[in-house]
């Protein structure tokens, strides 16, 4: 009996041991990656699209769903929308949903050719003229990106810029 006990505690530990090694320990990695305990509940996500009419955006299906919060004037952001065109054109369809929300006051045709400039176009642009979302989610600065698991729920968000090439990132998000 005791032994086992023994042998279904070393199970155990050895399961538990590959588990950690096989995700990257992103937090040491990225510090400004906030990773939620337990994934969180969201409001409803109620944006206008491109055509100014009302969109709600929390049909994630079985997509791990990045919502990157941008700027034109942001630096940081000029910077990430590249990467995030790239992480979305090298993941394959139907894992991976990328959204740009941006949060000034500006018509699709200028926001457009400021992405055009970046040689980003694939992407979905939504907008939050009126930073209703940003104040309800209590996002400060950007660039803010939230990453939703495939049940919907908040699981992280990344608080600044951060290389949306990197290998153990795309892992990471991957294994949402």
């Amino acid at each position: 009996m005791l032994r086992n006990i023994f042998f279904l505690l070393l199970i155990i530990f050895i399961l538990n041991t590959n588990n950690i090694h096989a995700q990257p320990n992103i937090n040491k990695r990225f510090s400004n990656i906030i990773i939620h305990k337990i994934p969180k509940d969201l409001p409803v996500i109620e944006l206008k699209n491109k055509d100014n009419n009302k969109i709600v955006l929390n049909n994630f299906s079985s997509n791990i769903t990045l919502i990157n919060f941008w700027a034109t004037w942001c630096a940081p952001c000029k910077k990430e929308l590249p990467q995030l065109q790239q992480l979305s054109s090298n993941t394959a369809e139907g894992i991976l949903k990328v959204a740009l929300v941006n949060i000034e006051n500006k018509d699709y045709s200028q926001i457009q050719k400021f992405l055009n400039n970046l040689q980003v176009y694939d992407l979905e642009v939504y907008f939050d003229h009126q930073l209703k979302l940003v104040r309800e989610l209590s996002l400060r600065g950007i660039p803010i990106t939230l990453l939703i698991n495939t049940k919907g729920k908040e699981v992280a968000r990344i608080i600044g810029d951060i290389n949306f090439t990197d290998p153990e990132l795309i892992k990471w998000i991957k294994s949402l």
